[in-house]
């Protein structure tokens, strides 16, 4: 959307964008980095997909841009060159950039459209086994916990997330969530041969110390593994505990298979910057988006979409920013999940 931009306004304008922590871990493949140089890596990635020549900016792993910008997860902001922001947008919206650039600048001659651009990218498809393994029914209301991974002499494979809900701050017990992705950066897949994913939680809160991930009958996949607990809260106030993963991978090229044992810190507290997961909000809201195609013409407009959920649609799937979406631009988003594979009935993100 913004290459365009670039072509129109590049002499004139500098565009950039910016990377920040994750608004929907899971998505194209793209799991929390822990640390900058996975950051460049991610940076290094996008760039590739959508073949943009724009400049990025790297935000700290303190997401210091992103609280200066006022923890906008689609924001775009025109920054005159003596500093004075003159146009801020927590939701992106293609049209009215380009008004604001020909207001702002005058307007351009040649309108640039999405046939002059790179062909859009094609997610890549995992070489090993996916979508084998269901996701677990889960709680409502999970929101991420804040933790800290342990330095480690080997890379970290695999991902720890974990969940929790406002019952942290209640009388009784709280769920604890623990979910562990692969991170596509190293091309690595789980070798079940040798076992099942394990965590050891290092804290007298919870309510079971030792987690195995359900067994998985082919040898090798890339599916994330779900383990479930819960933390006492009844009388006490949730307290900072240790878990530590196990588990087997090898990689795609075959050149190596490795036990890994990885210690995170976890602590009881919502993290404001680790984003939602696909699976909190995707299949609810659009797995069946066509259904308001209502002429059935295969594009649907703002006047088709409920009343107040316009922006949510069009900003979430609307990618050459006509205001529209194409049978195409669905087809597109729900390549982003499931590891290019798009929603289905045995893997589609609901909660």
């Amino acid at each position: 959307m913004f290459r365009d931009y670039r072509r129109e306004y590049g002499d004139k304008v500098q565009f950039f964008y910016v990377y920040k922590s994750l608004a929907h871990p899971e998505t194209n493949g793209f799991v929390p980095p822990i640390s900058i140089q996975e950051r460049l890596l991610h940076i290094a990635k996008a760039k590739s997909m959508m073949k943009t020549e724009m400049a990025w900016i790297c935000d700290t792993m303190d997401n210091e841009v992103k609280e200066a910008f006022g923890r906008t997860y689609n924001g775009e902001f025109i920054i005159a060159p003596d500093g004075k922001l003159v146009r801020k947008r927590y939701w992106s919206d293609p049209q009215k950039l380009r008004d604001d650039l020909a207001s702002l600048i005058g307007p351009i001659k040649q309108v640039t459209t999405t046939s002059d651009l790179p062909t859009v990218f094609t997610p890549e498809l995992p070489s090993v086994a996916s979508g084998v393994v269901n996701r677990p029914a889960l709680p409502r209301g999970l929101f991420a916990l804040k933790l800290q991974p342990a330095q480690s002499d080997e890379p970290h494979f695999a991902k720890l997330r974990v969940e929790s809900t406002d019952a942290l701050t209640g009388d009784g017990d709280a769920p604890l969530i623990f979910t562990v992705y692969l991170d596509p950066l190293y091309k690595v897949h789980w070798n079940n041969r040798a076992g099942k994913v394990h965590l050891q939680i290092d804290g007298p809160q919870v309510a079971d110390n030792r987690l195995s991930a359900i067994e998985v009958k082919p040898d090798a996949d890339v599916d994330p593994r779900w383990l479930k607990t819960s933390l006492r809260t009844k009388g006490l106030k949730p307290s900072p505990f240790n878990a530590t993963l196990t588990y087997t991978v090898c990689d795609d090229a075959q050149t190596f298979c490795k036990t890994i044992k990885q210690t995170y810190l976890v602590t009881p507290e919502r993290d404001r910057s680790a984003g939602t997961r696909p699976g909190i909000f995707l299949n609810g809201l659009f797995k069946d988006v066509r259904k308001f195609d209502k002429n059935h013409d295969g594009v649907i407009v703002a006047d088709e979409l409920p009343t107040g959920q316009k922006t949510l649609y069009i900003g979430h799937m609307d990618f050459n920013g006509n205001s529209k979406i194409e049978s195409d631009e669905i087809d597109r988003f729900m390549k982003m999940f499931n590891r290019g594979r798009g929603i289905t009935s045995g893997n589609d993100g609901s909660d």
